[in-house]
């Protein structure tokens, strides 16, 4: 009599499953990739927004004073002043701290003229106690506008 040997399927399965195991790799290799990807750009939003609001309460306070150090550390306190500039320190939730737990820096530079008051804004972001390149720098400009009083009589 003939022996009939029948193969067994299990070489079959063995590629079938190592194809699917492939192929759940690689779709978690991807997702990874979107989820990294969308938290650098929900941190980037972040730090935008913070510096849209900051930017635009320093225009502010530019367009009412007169735009020198001592009004900006009127209505922005916390701020650490030289000579014609100051620097705000913020840790990495954007909340005023001190240099040492700073994760940002806003830094100020006020000039003024008879003609012109401007504020130089730069925001860079510290690590490892180093300064990155600037995450954003805005130029602010306002004209002077003197006022003569005998004009109007």
């Amino acid at each position: 009599m003939k022996k009939i040997t029948t193969h067994s399927k299990s070489g079959l399965f063995l590629m079938e499953m190592i194809f699917v195991l492939l192929f759940l790799g690689l779709t978690c290799g991807v997702c990874v990739r979107l989820f990294a990807a969308s938290y650098m750009a929900r941190v980037h939003a972040r730090e935008d927004s913070h510096i849209q609001e900051l930017i635009t309460s320093a225009g502010e306070i530019l367009e009412g004073t007169d735009g020198t150090v001592q009004n900006f550390l009127a209505l922005m306190p916390d701020g650490v002043a030289d000579q014609d500039s100051i620097c705000y320190y913020f840790d990495r939730h954007w909340q005023n701290t001190s240099e040492e737990n700073a994760f940002y820096k806003m830094r100020l530079v006020c000039s003024a003229s008879d003609k012109v008051k401007e504020v130089q804004i730069t925001f860079v972001k510290l690590q490892n106690a180093n300064e990155e390149p600037s995450l954003y720098a805005q130029t602010i400009r306002f004209p002077v506008f003197s006022t003569k009083e005998g004009a109007d009589s």
